[in-house]
């Protein structure tokens, strides 16, 4: 057994159900459950066991089952209570790899947030200044056009970013605080709005080359799609 063990989260916390547990280790499901009924006392001491009843289709019909969902300790826990197989020594290592993935990718998430606000916070700085220098495009545009620029700098469509791998993410994330800090200086040095984004537009590029290869077909697929509703730039 070499699968990848998915994680249900819960409660912003990584559980593992029950019946992948079973499953993975070749044995009945309700074995598995009775395991954790029997030793319920035990399983708590890692925190509250969560149940569920879920509705499975089978070949005599839709059947109940019920099923619990084990935080990370809970699932090391119910393995110390099954025979030390091989399966049971590759499932360990494959749950330490899920458990692990989960948070990295809760770690990468918390950090992308503060940043994105972080730039956007300078584009409505930009947006004011350029309205006091006589700017009429829409305070909208300005976040739209960064946004853009940056999905377009990693072949990235909208709405993909909350999907992205853990590694990417953080490659995005660090663009953003590169671009907010890029235009606090333009602010700073009295710069209007366009040439503000043309350099951030030159450093985001610059530092996207070395990954954006990895992607292009996104890049040309969102080029495509997009050929007839291109935003103007500022």
């Amino acid at each position: 057994m070499s699968s990848v063990i998915a994680l249900t989260e819960k409660k912003h916390e990584a559980r593992v159900d029950s019946h992948v547990i079973a499953e993975s280790l070749d044995i009945q499901h309700k074995n598995a459950l009775a395991l954790i009924d029997e030793n319920i006392p035990e399983f708590e001491e890692f925190g509250r066991v969560a149940f569920e009843t879920r509705t499975l289709e089978t070949n005599g019909g839709k059947q109940k089952q019920r099923i619990a969902l084990l935080n990370e300790d809970q699932s090391y826990f119910l393995l110390t209570l099954t025979r030390n197989t091989e399966r049971t020594k590759r499932l360990k290592v494959e749950l330490v790899k899920a458990f692990s993935r989960f948070r990295q990718h809760q770690q990468v998430t918390s950090d992308y947030l503060p940043f994105y606000h972080e730039l956007h916070d300078n584009v409505k700085a930009l947006s004011a200044m350029a309205h006091q220098n006589g700017s009429t495009t829409d305070e909208r545009l300005f976040h739209i056009n960064f946004n853009n620029l940056i999905n377009k700098a990693f072949g990235l469509d909208a709405g993909q970013r909350p999907d992205l791998p853990p590694h990417l993410k953080a490659k995005v994330t660090a663009i953003n605080v590169i671009a907010a800090d890029l235009i606090q200086q333009c602010i700073a040095a009295n710069l209007d709005h366009k040439a503000t984004f043309q350099k951030v537009k030159q450093a985001v590029l610059a530092l996207a080359v070395p990954v954006r290869g990895l992607y292009q077909p996104l890049a040309q697929n969102r080029m495509l799609q997009t050929a007839d509703t291109k935003t103007p730039e500022l």
